[in-house]
C-alpha cells in the first residue's frame, strides 16, 4: 500500500485501512498507523503472503486490530488443501471469530450467532505442523534464491527488481514470490516458456476493479500499468542454484544484456 496516497482516499464513510503485505514484504506500517490514529480508523492486515515477514522487528499481522494468514498450498507455509489463520489481540474479535468458524457454536454447544463451517481439519493441521518445523530454513532458502536472482539480473535496462535481502534494515522479507517488472513482459514470458521456464502472471494481468462484472467503473492507470509489466519468476524449494542461474542467463539473453 502506498502510504502517501491513503489520506487522499479517506472519506467520511471510511472506517478501516486494510494494507496487504504483498509477496512477503510488510508495508510502511509506521505511516499507516499514524494516519489511522489521526482519522480514528481501525487497521486490519491482509498478511496472507507474509507469515514470518517483519517490519522493524515486528511480525506481519500484529500491527492492527487483526490480521490473516493463508495456508493455501501456494503459500510459503501451505497445507495440501485450504486453510488459514486469524491473528488478533482483541478479546472481542477472538471470541466472535471463534464462534463464526464453527456455525456460531460455542464450546457448550449453544449457537448464539450465524456462522460458517471454516474449521481447519486435523489432516491439514498435521501437515502444517510438519512443515512448520523447518519454516525458518524454508524462509532462509527463499531469501538465498532472491539474492541469486538479484545478482543475476540486476542492472538490465528497464527491469525493476524487488529490494534485495537486507537492503533495508527495517524490512525482513520472506519472498512469497519473486515478482519483477519488465519491458515486453508477454514476449519475455513466451521466450522463457520456449526455454523450458515456467512463469506466472498474477490474476491474468488484471486489477480487481477491471473485472467489470463486479460492478466497478473506476480507472487506476498507475496500478493497471504495473499489472501489465509484472511477472513471477520460479521460486520454490525444489529449484537449484544452477536452475536459477539458467533463468537469469535466459532473461539476459532476451534483452541482449
Amino acid at each position: 500500500m502506498d502510504a502517501v496516497s491513503i489520506e487522499r482516499a479517506i472519506t467520511p464513510k471510511t472506517k478501516v485501512i486494510m494494507p496487504t503485505q504483498l509477496n512477503g514484504r510488510v508495508a510502511d506500517m509506521d505511516s499507516i498507523l499514524t494516519i489511522a490514529d489521526k482519522y480514528g480508523l481501525q487497521v486490519y492486515e491482509d498478511s496472507a503472503q507474509a507469515l514470518g515477514a517483519k517490519y522493524k522487528g515486528r511480525s506481519a499481522g500484529s500491527f492492527g486490530l487483526g490480521g490473516c494468514i493463508s495456508f493455501y498450498p501456494a503459500k510459503v507455509l501451505g497445507c495440501f488443501g485450504d486453510g488459514g489463520a486469524i491473528l488478533t489481540n482483541d478479546v472481542g474479535i477472538y471470541n466472535t471469530v471463534k464462534l463464526m468458524r464453527d456455525h456460531g457454536r460455542s464450546e457448550d454447544g449453544n449457537v448464539s450467532i450465524w456462522g460458517y463451517n471454516s474449521r481447519l481439519d486435523n489432516l491439514q493441521a498435521a501437515i502444517l505442523n510438519y512443515f512448520f518445523d523447518d519454516y525458518e530454513k524454508i524462509i532462509g532458502r527463499r531469501r538465498e534464491i532472491a539474492t541469486l536472482y538479484y545478482n543475476g539480473i540486476n542492472g538490465i535496462d528497464g527491469v525493476i527488481l524487488p529490494p534485495t535481502v537486507n537492503s533495508d534494515i527495517d524490512h525482513f522479507d520472506i519472498f512469497q514470490n519473486y515478482e519483477v517488472e519488465v519491458p515486453n513482459r508477454d514476449e519475455l514470458k513466451e521466450y522463457l516458456s520456449n526455454k523450458g521456464i515456467g512463469t506466472l502472471i498474477q490474476w491474468g494481468s488484471k486489477v480487481v476493479h477491471e473485472f467489470k462484472d463486479l460492478g466497478f467503473t473506476q480507472s487506476m492507470p498507475f496500478t493497471e500499468n504495473i499489472m501489465r509489466i509484472s511477472l513471477l519468476l520460479p521460486l520454490n524449494m525444489s529449484i537449484t542454484d544452477d536452475e536459477v542461474d539458467y533463468v537469469c542467463q535466459c532473461i539476459r539473453g532476451f534483452y541482449n544484456d
